[in-house]
């Protein structure tokens, strides 16, 4: 059956932490709060000339058929749904959103998309945090002069599609982007990134992190990539991702980490992130002394 190649902008946009609200607040509450959640996305998109194909769990999927009609839609839903938490319109709490999108080729198969563009959205969405609109250099291309002032290099990877490496930018769409600080738009190049590798040690079993592998998650739940067992520590406890040359720790947990620098200087993270340098150790809900079973070693490697 012929397809008719079309260039279109996909758009996925997912609930951050969507996991822990069923935990915290049972399902009918997450169920009831997602469902407002993805009606008020979906009513921004068609504000803005998109259509939704499907919602996929805690995750929605548009299309539009250029990229500034996106590059808008997505930041209004980021503001949309910032203000409808301050409205208290959610019975848990304030929901918070990560973006991506990728303006390529695609075609429809029955009521689904397939192609360049939904496979590089996919990707891309993949490296966003929560409150973050990513894009692709292509798209970001096509785009105004005022949106790519807005642009910052996060990083460049491989396409799953096979067509080479792909630039991934973040959009800002916060109302006074005159507070954010601004990177340069040009991507960072290779021999400035400080580290090359990490390495994490858990029980004499070693994972390795690098600019291919840029994101694992982290807790007792065994869907992460890293299986911690600590007595305090939560089943999605964190994560840890390479942006800009450094590995970052990201905490989402109820009883926080620890940091452990080598020359011993302890830090608490709770629902913050930190930057890992040299060597340490990481305590994913207790402290080394009380919870052993949650210390993870690392490693940083530099370039």
């Amino acid at each position: 059956m012929h397809e008719t190649v079309l260039r279109l902008v996909v758009l996925y946009a997912d609930i951050s932490g969507s996991t822990r609200i069923y935990e915290q607040y049972g399902d009918t509450i997450a169920r009831t709060d997602i469902g407002v959640c993805l009606g008020l996305l979906s009513d921004v998109a068609s504000v803005h000339g998109g259509k939704t194909i499907k919602t996929i769990g805690d995750e929605i999927m548009c299309v539009f058929d250029n990229p500034v009609k996106a590059a808008n839609a997505a930041m209004e839903m980021q503001e949309a749904l910032r203000d409808a938490g301050k409205q208290g319109r959610f019975q848990s709490e304030a929901l918070h959103i990560k973006i991506g999108w990728h303006y390529g080729s695609a075609s429809f198969r029955q009521a689904d998309v397939i192609g360049e563009a939904p496979l590089l959205a996919q990707q891309v969405i993949k490296l966003a945090k929560r409150d973050e609109i990513l894009t692709t250099g292509t798209s970001l291309a096509a785009l105004p002069t005022e949106f790519k002032q807005r642009a910052n290099f996060i990083d460049r990877i491989e396409a799953e599609n096979g067509s080479g490496e792909i630039e991934v930018y973040s959009l800002s769409w916060e109302e006074d982007a005159s507070d954010v600080t601004q990177v340069s738009s040009q991507p960072a190049q290779t021999d400035a990134l400080m580290h090359s590798a990490l390495i994490l040690d858990y029980a004499g079993k070693q994972l390795h992190m690098d600019s291919h592998k840029t994101l694992i998650n982290i807790g007792r739940g065994e869907d992460n990539d890293l299986v911690v067992n600590g007595e305090f520590t939560s089943r999605h406890h964190g994560e840890i991702y390479y942006r800009h040359g450094r590995f970052h720790l990201r905490d989402m947990s109820i009883n926080g980490t620890a940091l452990i620098h080598a020359d011993g200087h302890m830090g608490r993270l709770h629902r913050e992130e930190g930057i890992l340098s040299g060597k340490g150790a990481i305590c994913f809900g207790g402290e080394p002394a009380i919870d052993p079973h949650a210390l993870v070693r690392f490693e940083c490697i530099e370039t």
